[in-house]
């Protein structure tokens, strides 16, 4: 494994993640629609807070939840087959992993919009898809279990998997290259969160608004189609998480 070749495939990841279906598709199918300034009102307070983040669930608020599927989709490949097509080509090397991380980070911080990206969560799986499919999609459905079904918390169902690939890489695969780079993931995956958390929390510390779950939810195309899961699984509406 070349160190030089390393850097410019981490390189070629990140300007390929850089692009930004959200942006893409929105363009196309509603140019008028700007999703650098995607308000999200909050149910409980009538305050409104204005997203940070700019990828599928952002765009799925301006254009509803088949587009914004879409979009996680298009992104989902996106991490997905160039992280395929170059392990393929370069099976005992690591090249793959570089690609893959790369995606992340440019989906994350793309350089073509002002290094404001999406929250790489469809990346980061497209890339663990391709890097080790049964791992990835075994730590999702646990994720979903515990998060919808034992701590009823859609955070947990939603943003889980990458967390528990890295357990997965451990004890399963036991690569310490590819432990690193889902210790990497998450790293990005949390630093990801911090824009639209602080927005979040500053407004809560200003009495403008709080952690209500379902409420959030209900203000989300995709939430909303989450939520609908989470009823017909029986889960009660009025789990929540209030702040002090």
């Amino acid at each position: 494994m070349d160190i030089l070749w390393l850097g410019i495939f981490l390189l070629s990841g990140y300007l390929f993640g850089s692009i930004s279906f959200a942006r893409i598709i929105t363009k196309i199918v509603s140019p008028q629609e700007d999703l650098n300034s995607v308000e999200l009102p909050d149910m409980t307070t009538g305050e409104s807070f204005t997203l940070k983040t700019v990828g599928a669930t952002t765009a799925s608020v301006k254009l509803g939840p088949k587009y914004g599927g879409i979009i996680g989709v298009l992104d989902i490949l996106k991490g997905f087959l160039p992280t395929l097509i170059v392990y393929l080509i370069f099976p005992n090397d690591y090249y793959h992993l570089a690609v893959g991380i790369g995606i992340v980070i440019g989906h994350i911080w793309p350089l073509y919009f002002k290094f404001r990206g999406g929250g790489g969560l469809s990346s980061a799986l497209g890339s663990l898809l391709a890097i080790a499919p049964l791992g990835i999609l075994a730590c999702v459905v646990l994720a979903f279990v515990i998060g919808m079904l034992l701590l009823k918390n859609i955070a947990i169902a939603v943003l889980g998997g990458p967390f528990l690939f890295i357990f997965w890489s451990l004890l399963i695969i036991r690569d310490p290259y590819i432990t690193i780079f889902s210790g990497l993931i998450i790293l990005a995956l949390l630093l990801a969160t911090i824009p639209d958390l602080m927005v979040y929390f500053r407004a809560i510390k200003e009495g403008k608004g709080s952690i209500n779950l379902m409420s959030m939810m209900d203000v989300i195309p995709m939430g909303k189609m989450m939520k609908k899961m989470m009823e017909k699984m029986g889960l009660s509406k009025d789990e929540e998480v209030e702040s002090e």
